[in-house]
């Protein structure tokens, strides 16, 4: 990947935001567990479509068997908020001989959007967080834009894409690719 060319966000919950606090679908979701495989004791998440294995729980979220939760339970949306160089690193330290992970792409990110829900527009069967709403913000992904710009999404209701600075800071929800067999 090209130094500067890095960023997208995704920002789920376009937040016209139920006072409740509490996720707002217009419709049956789009996609639901049987879409998925849960793996590692549910932290885990084998998405049957896309071959991707994703993090149940955002950076700073711990799994609880059911649930994930924030490592901070006074934190307003869970973190670690981290700039970009730090959120490589982060994906760097937990990778294994295993698990090789990393920042998804912002067409990876995408495919767990659920577009008929908000706060968040991710799917709380396969990504249950409590609160609900704090599993909204911004992600990082590695899809490149020009050098020394990176994308933010206003993802919601709208897939609207814009630039912003390396150093800011966002959520991530790491990947990695399904083993290929022998592996």
């Amino acid at each position: 990947m090209r130094p500067g060319s890095l960023f997208v966000a995704l920002a789920i919950g376009y937040c016209t935001c139920a006072s409740s606090g509490e996720q707002t679908c217009s419709g049956a979701p789009t996609r639901n567990a049987s879409d998925f495989i849960f793996v590692a004791g549910g932290s885990q998440v084998l998405d049957k479509t896309s071959g991707l294995i994703w993090m149940r729980c955002l950076e700073g979220q711990s799994w609880t068997g059911d649930n994930c939760v924030a490592d901070d339970p006074n934190a307003v949306n869970p973190g670690p908020n981290i700039s970009f160089a730090e959120a490589k690193v982060l994906a760097a330290s937990r990778t294994t001989d295993e698990e090789s992970w990393r920042l998804p792409s912002k067409s990876e990110l995408l495919t767990l959007r659920e577009s008929r829900c908000y706060n968040p527009s991710f799917s709380l069967i396969v990504f249950p967080t409590r609160p609900a709403w704090s599993s909204d913000g911004f992600f990082w992904t590695s899809t490149p834009e020009a050098e020394g710009v990176a994308l933010v999404s206003a993802i919601g209701t709208s897939d609207a894409w814009s630039s912003t600075d390396e150093s800011n800071i966002y959520h991530v929800r790491l990947v990695r690719n399904m083993p290929k067999p022998g592996e």
